[in-house]
């Protein structure tokens, strides 16, 4: 055998050492019994790790449905390559569970245990083996922990975050904000250095202030990487790699994400299955449907010139505090007016105001009093009416029975409405009244409505649900009092 001859497994080991998507293939084979099947997206997403590797880039979010590689490309292969590469190197690695964390550790401890990595990169050596903190013999790690679990004196130059919410979790406020105040406060500080040190966020969306949401709705640097697994629009993935080689995905409106994995009947399926608002998040990576949530863009009928009402109703929806953090409290001004039939069947409600705002107590109280006048003022000149009825109905729960008890004693009449169920049940009571042409949404949109109509379009993923709540309740109120005359809707 002549000396230092290239053997194909040189060759193999130079591919595995400086090709991050090669070595992510030999990984998957060595943790997983399926059959490795290539795709584009797995290029893609290699690429952008391989920038991160070099330093182009240090803040990353990918959004990729389940099932694609994204936890072993991030979890498993990314933290054995950098380590391979410099065996000092410190890694955090997160998941939304002490399960899931332990899996993907142990997956990782697979490959470093592995002989063909063994061989790859000999200066590695574990030191300890407990899944949490495996450290080599020079003192790099990668450090596994759950979200908002301990990380009191481990710090990282790369923190790898991966689902950091279930999918049961993402309609859950208190989960959510937990999961980003959590980052913000502690994740986030345990970077040994801010400047220079990377942040991996992997993940399929749940809620519209999901992490990603939340760290794409600040000026943080994140650059986002979002493969739905069908394409709502055509899709250009063109990129050069390290080794100066062009790639060009093109990817046409309506193709799947991995055809031979995943077909159309599969997919459909699914989506059949999970429902649009789960479908939307965790597989188009789009958290409201483009059609709309609950309510569905299609079903609207719009007003270009306000018919003439003969009774309004002003539905509150107040909030228990006025702190930045806290909901709004929110009212719709509604109104009924008479179709072009006559009898209160054929009867319309029409929203004509919607306003929302955070005051503390006594300002809310006043500020109640002031809309009622105000709002009977302006129509009753707007429709030349000696009289006009506004009648003023709050939600009688929390701070609204605070406002009824201390607005009745004064002797101002309002209307409590004792909630039932979850919003997002009280909306979908309304549905039939939206779909049948009952209700009139106002064509001209702009300042609060435009708020509006954002908030119902992605209710129940819409930051804020005040707006919609008040309206809601205002519609079946309307419509139970005036239109219908019937109840049991919810």
């Amino acid at each position: 055998m002549v000396s230092g001859r290239i053997t194909p497994q040189r060759q193999l080991q130079a591919i595995l050492r400086n090709n991050f998507k090669s070595f992510v293939i030999k990984v998957f084979q060595t943790v997983s019994n399926d059959t490795y099947l290539d795709n584009w997206h797995i290029d893609v997403v290699c690429n952008e790790i391989e920038q991160m590797i070099s330093g182009e880039n240090t803040r990353l979010i990918v959004n990729l449905p389940p099932r694609n590689m994204k936890s072993i490309i991030c979890s498993v292969a990314l933290p054995a390559y950098l380590l391979g590469k410099n065996p000092h190197e410190q890694i955090v690695c997160v998941s939304y569970s002490d399960d899931l964390s332990s899996q993907l550790a142990n997956q990782f401890k697979m490959v470093i245990e592995s002989q063909w990595y063994k061989d790859l990169f000999p200066a590695v050596i574990l030191k300890t083996r407990g899944l949490d903190m495996l450290r080599t013999s020079v003192g790099g790690y990668r450090f596994a922990t759950s979200i908002c679990g301990p990380l009191t004196g481990f710090g990282g130059n790369w923190i790898i975050i991966d689902d950091p919410l279930k999918a049961g979790d993402g309609f859950s406020d208190t989960v959510r904000e937990k999961v980003n105040d959590w980052y913000t406060n502690t994740l986030y500080s345990r970077l040994n250095n801010k400047n220079t040190g990377r942040i991996l966020v992997v993940m399929q969306r749940l809620h519209e202030m999901d992490l990603t949401g939340y760290l794409l709705s600040r000026p943080l640097g994140f650059k986002q990487i979002r493969i739905p697994i069908i394409a709502e629009e055509n899709e250009d993935w063109s990129f050069t790699d390290k080794f100066n080689r062009e790639h060009h995905i093109n990817r046409q409106k309506n193709d799947l994400l991995h055809p031979v994995r995943e077909n159309f009947d599969a997919v459909t399926s699914m989506r059949n299955m999970m429902g649009e608002f789960a479908f939307a998040g965790q597989y188009q990576q789009r958290p409201v449907p483009l059609e709309g949530g609950i309510v569905k863009r299609g079903w609207i009928r719009y007003y270009q010139n306000l018919p003439r009402i003969w009774t309004i109703a002003i539905s509150w929806d107040t909030a228990a505090k006025a702190g930045s953090k806290n909901a709004y409290s929110a009212c719709s001004v509604l109104g009924i007016c008479d179709g072009d039939k006559p009898g209160k069947y054929n009867r319309k409600i029409v929203l004509l105001e919607v306003h929302r705002m955070k005051l503390e107590f006594p300002q809310l109280m006043e500020k109640i009093i002031e809309m009622s006048n105000e709002i009977q003022n302006k129509y009753q000149k707007m429709f030349n009416m000696k009289f006009m009825r506004v009648e003023t109905v709050i939600e009688d729960a929390s701070s609204g029975t605070q406002i009824i008890q201390f607005l009745h004693s004064k002797g101002i009449r309002i209307e409590g409405i004792k909630p039932e169920n979850d919003k997002e049940t009280r909306l979908i009571g309304i549905t039939h009244l939206l779909e049948n042409g009952t209700v009139l949404l106002p064509n001209q949109q702009d300042g609060e409505t435009v708020d509006f109509f954002d908030e119902l379009f992605k209710f129940p993923n819409s930051t804020f649900k005040d707006m919609v709540d008040s309206f809601s309740q205002g519609v079946r109120y309307m419509d139970d009092k005036y239109v219908s005359g019937c109840k049991g809707y919810f």
